[in-house]
């Protein structure tokens, strides 16, 4: 047993699980496979790297940090933008809006419901075309309907006009919200995604709060037509960054290099495919060849298939719970959002656009608390754990960070409820909001980063599926939400969304010690594999 992890007895090698630190291995032949396999450098040159980059310039993993950091930066700008800005763009303004277009609170709410819908529509499709044809044409498709949509709805202040809009932007949505955290997966080793996924994790989801305040003072100082002006210029500049600085991230290996994902880590030196890689190294794509929308084909198969992808991960027992748990908590938190406007522009407080905006402050420090402790404390310990498992590095790891969830959404969720229906003090109110999205950001960050590490070669799926799931949840949400707090006030919702999640941090418990055996069970019937849905083998390089 590893730390808790039982063992597996079905698989030799369990997908997942790797060496990570050579210096902890106790036997002669992990030792002699790790001098075989390469390492990090500086302080990590006891690490060993997995998965194994290729001897291939253009393979993501060989690119310079700087290169690296380059992209993940103007993606995760662009995630800013076209998930974490575009859902709450109105946030803050519902109850004004309402009176303006002379529409009820709902009906308002409802144009917001059928942008998050249309996120989770496309995400499917999403998914199928970056499986085919790759991950850059689908990030500038994306963005291309933002602006389509931001044009729609600079056009004029109508409601059916503003209905379209936010429909046609939501197709923009799914990719920054699936497909970005994969593109971590292609570019960086097991002990350096959880820094990365962290950032990521607080840009997209608790920048809604940071756009909520920004976006409640334009409504309220510059009026409804300057929130798509402003929001179109961002995303232009961010369109044009993307296209001049995103090269192409998916990559086929030789599976000899896939050691995260593989039931062999044994590479040597005189492996026929290593020889043959060593001697036809090909030559290093130039700037302008990267900036080609379309790299080439990366499967034969019909995109058709590719659909049912997101949904065969449901099968999955361990990838089931990632979705489950990602997608519930950021839904529990996004109906938290909506109601805001509802219940603040009421008495006690009767608040003003701006003022609902300024108590998304709350949940943007929580939102960077949550971050600092995934992002500093994430990779170390999963380091550490791997030393004490004897080298070897288990997926289940990085579940541990659920117990912190569960307490900071338990006492956040419930107390945020009562301090609402009892009219307390909006300062205090916004605190325990952050309490909440501190909670909701370590579960959300623990739920996916185990997705990523257990079942890389499925990342897209699953990250499709847990955006597809909670975009639907957020359409419920928008149609229900405001009635139900209207009835019940907003206590009761809130204990609603606290109690799930607790019993959600708690079935982490189950799925840590399980994990492994249910990751051997999946390799042993996967779905990908048999329907022939793999796409992996020889890399085919482009002329």
């Amino acid at each position: 047993m590893g730390l808790g992890v039982l063992e597996d007895t079905k698989l030799t090698a369990v997908p997942g699980t790797v060496q990570l630190n050579d210096l902890s291995s106790d036997t002669d032949n992990d030792n002699d496979n790790a001098t075989n396999l390469k390492h990090g450098t500086g302080k990590d040159a006891h690490i060993v790297l997995s998965p194994q980059p290729s001897n291939d310039p253009n393979d993501p993993l060989n690119w310079p940090r700087w290169k690296k950091e380059l992209i993940i930066g103007v993606l995760a700008f662009g995630g800013m933008l076209n998930a974490g800005t575009n859902g709450p763009l109105l946030n803050a303004s519902y109850s004004p809006l309402a009176t303006s277009l002379n529409k009820s609170l709902t009906d308002v709410v409802l144009v917001s419901g059928y942008n998050l819908l249309a996120a989770g529509c496309s995400g499917p499709f999403v998914c199928a075309f970056s499986r085919k044809y790759g991950k850059r044409s689908v990030f500038l498709v994306s963005t291309l309907f933002d602006i389509i949509g931001t044009a729609i709805g600079q056009a004029k202040l109508d409601y059916k006009y503003l209905l379209a809009a936010r429909i046609v932007q939501g197709f923009s949505t799914s990719a920054f919200e699936s497909l970005l955290m994969a593109v971590v997966g292609d570019m960086y080793y097991v002990h350096e995604r959880g820094l990365r996924i962290a950032i990521i994790n607080f840009i997209i989801n608790s920048a809604s709060s940071l756009a909520s305040i920004i976006c409640g003072q334009v409504y309220a100082d510059l009026g409804y037509y300057w929130l798509f002006h402003l929001f179109q210029i961002f995303l232009v500049i961010q369109f044009v960054a993307m296209f001049l600085f995103c090269p192409e991230t998916t990559y086929i290996r030789d599976s000899q290099y896939e050691t995260d994902v593989t039931a062999d880590e044994k590479l040597t030196p005189v492996d026929k495919a290593s020889a043959l890689t060593a001697s036809t190294v090909p030559v290093k794509r130039t700037f302008v060849q990267e900036l080609a929308v379309f790299t080439k084909t990366y499967s034969p198969d019909s995109v058709v298939k590719f659909l049912l992808g997101p949904f065969l991960t449901l099968l999955n027992p361990a990838g089931c719970y990632a979705v489950i748990t990602a997608g519930l908590l950021n839904s529990w938190y996004v109906g938290s959002s909506i109601i805001l406007s509802g219940v603040f522009s009421g008495p006690p407080w009767n608040f003003g656009a701006a003022q609902v905006g300024y108590i998304g402050a709350g949940p943007v420090v929580g939102g960077m608390v949550a971050t600092m402790i995934a992002a500093w404390g994430s990779d170390p310990i999963i380091k550490w754990m791997g030393r004490r498992n004897h080298g070897i590095y288990e997926p289940e790891f990085r579940l541990i960070f659920m117990s912190l969830s569960g307490i900071a959404c338990g006492v956040g969720m419930f107390l945020f409820g009562y301090t609402m229906q009892i009219g307390a003090n909006a300062a205090l109110c916004a605190f325990l909001q952050g309490v909440t999205n501190a909670g909701v950001s370590i579960g959300i960050f623990s739920a996916l980063s185990y997705g990523l590490d257990a079942f890389r070669r499925q990342s897209s799926e699953i990250f499709i599926m847990n955006m597809v799931f909670k975009n639907f949840m957020f359409y419920g949400l928008s149609n229900f939400a405001n009635n139900w707090v209207a009835a019940n006030g907003p206590g009761q919702i809130m204990y609603v969304f606290g109690g799930t999640s607790v019993f959600l941090s708690l079935l982490a418990l189950p799925v840590y010690v399980y994990g492994k055996k249910m990751r051997s069970w999946w390799a042993r019937h996967d779905l990908f594999v048999k329907l022939g849905m793999e796409t992996t083998g020889p890399v085919m390089h482009m002329g």
